[in-house]
């Protein structure tokens, strides 16, 4: 999955794609999180803050 980080005040916050305020598109993460996982039949991920699995890409050309 792609994820864009745009402030929240920002024209690109506005997209239309899902409806909502950006505060109420963000809580339908939780939601749209919590019933996939639950759809895997797993429970959630349980680690700190720190160690979360991600890895931060910079779009420079090389």
């Amino acid at each position: 999955m792609t994820v864009r980080l745009v402030p929240l005040r920002s024209p690109e916050a506005g997209d239309s794609r899902v409806e909502g305020t950006p505060s109420e598109r963000v809580a339908l993460v939780g939601v749209l999180s919590a019933e996939l996982w639950a759809r895997t039949q797993q429970s959630l991920p349980v680690y700190e803050r720190s160690a979360i699995p991600i890895r931060v890409v910079s779009r420079q050309a090389p």
